[in-house]
């Protein structure tokens, strides 16, 4: 065994003196190769410990701005009885429409392109519920669908409109999306039939994903319409089929999803009607699972939770790095939520509740470092969640605990800009030297 090493190291010097033979090298060739190999071990060191450094800066600049828009969620939602109607609208519409413009500015602006996105993802959010105030403080009514269908129908326009000037995938999700809830507060308010209304929309969906999996462009977002128009169309279909003698025609489409997924290459289809298939030969022992599972005590569960998370993350960030599958997202996004939960139950309600902020920076750390937008997604949304839910529970009609969590999160902003502006001192410091020598 002690012999192993030494015959290795026999035959690598004896390899390098073919090569040098081979390609007639001298003695100086040698030494520089040693001079400059030694020259660049400090410097493969440097470049290890400064991958570091961005994440470490990217961890202060989301947990600082996560911070801050909870501190600011929890600020209205506490002085909000004492608002006036306009107050309200203006203090929701206003910033969704002021990051609408912000997205538009930035997309146009090579430098601040990547901040395009996030811009148009708060837009996205605070836009419909900005109008959903509107209509609840200025109009009154009982029919909610109707009411969706005004918050969705003309977003769904201005997402795409936009879309055609900027041409960003981004804005094409947001329309679909749109669109869809349009669609179904549609289908609700004139009272369709629910299993066509579905396969309807599931057949739409399924054949612009088929259109956007063609497209280099926007095969991402085939990860999330594929299984809505696919889904969709079973659940119609099983509307009026199930329990009756057609209802192996849901298997039959679902043979379809599958041989489609062959032909096409799509892999996340693939997955989805392996899914679909497997359900429907194994329905029936999916409740008698959970109603086994429901027996065991609270921290059976969590515990339970926390492992299966992290073998989901494990196996998304495998099955990515193998390309496998493409809906590795769905298992980060998946295996996060799934840890975090577990983690919420273990410290709810006690002496260790405030740990779990903790547990949510180390995932968002986890998530910068594996590059995964679906497990940073889960981990900001777990912290926005926590946040609220603490400040409800214990700070309730407070101000100082919101105004609090804004400082904090500016506080972290500042300590993340230092971090960034003695790093680069530090980097230059470094260089000096080497640059001398």
């Amino acid at each position: 065994m002690s012999d192993a090493p030494s015959s290795a190291k026999a035959a690598a010097i004896a390899e390098i003196r073919r090569i040098i033979e081979a390609n007639h090298l001298e003695s100086a060739d040698l030494q520089e190769l040693v001079t400059s190999t030694r020259r660049d071990t400090p410097r493969r060191e440097r470049v290890r410990h400064a991958v570091l450094g961005p994440i470490v800066l990217r961890v202060f600049y989301y947990l600082g701005g996560t911070l801050v828009f909870a501190g600011l969620g929890i600020y209205i939602q506490t002085v909000w009885p004492d608002l006036t109607s306009l107050q309200r609208v203006l203090i929701t519409l206003g910033p969704g429409f002021v990051a609408y413009i912000l997205g538009i500015l930035f997309a146009r602006t090579a430098e601040f392109e990547q901040a395009a996105t996030p811009a148009h993802l708060v837009a996205f959010v605070m836009q419909p519920v900005g109008i959903t105030v509107l209509l609840d403080e200025f109009f009154k009514g009982n029919d909610t669908a109707l009411g969706a269908m005004i918050v969705f129908g003309p977003l769904a326009v201005q997402q795409f409109l936009t879309f055609v000037a900027l041409k960003r995938p981004s804005l094409l999700l947001f329309t679909l999306l749109y669109t869809y809830g349009f669609v179904g507060a549609a289908s609700v308010h004139f009272e369709f039939d629910y299993g066509v209304s579905a396969f309807a929309c599931g057949l739409f969906l399924y054949l612009l994903s088929v259109d956007m999996h063609r497209k280099d462009t926007f095969r991402d977002l085939t990860l999330l319409f594929f299984p809505l128009g696919s889904g969709l169309m079973l659940a119609g279909l099983s509307y009026h089929l199930g329990g009756t003698i057609y209802e192996p025609l849901a298997l039959a489409l679902s043979f379809g999803f599958l041989m489609h997924a062959v032909v096409s290459g799509s892999k996340t289809l693939y997955v989805m009607a392996i899914l679909y298939v497997a359900g429907y030969f194994v329905d029936g022992f999916g409740g008698s699972w959970w109603g086994w599972s429901s027996s065991y005590q609270r921290h059976h569960h969590e515990l339970t939770a926390m492992v299966t998370g992290a073998s989901l993350v494990l196996a998304g960030h495998w099955l990515r790095r193998s390309l496998l599958i493409s809906a590795s997202p769905v298992w980060m996004f998946l295996g996060t939520a799934f840890v975090l939960g577990g983690a919420y139950g273990m410290t709810f309600d006690n002496a260790s509740a405030p740990l779990f902020a903790g547990v949510a920076t180390v995932a968002i750390y986890a998530a910068l470092a594996l590059r995964s937008r679906a497990m940073l997604a889960a981990a900001i949304l777990g912290l926005l969640g926590f946040t609220a839910d603490y400040a409800q529970r214990h700070f309730a009609r407070s101000l100082s605990w919101p105004l609090l969590l804004i400082a904090f999160g500016f506080v972290i902003l500042l300590a993340g800009f230092v971090f960034a502006r003695l790093s680069g001192r530090i980097k230059e410091t470094a260089v000096q030297p080497s640059s001398t020598s």
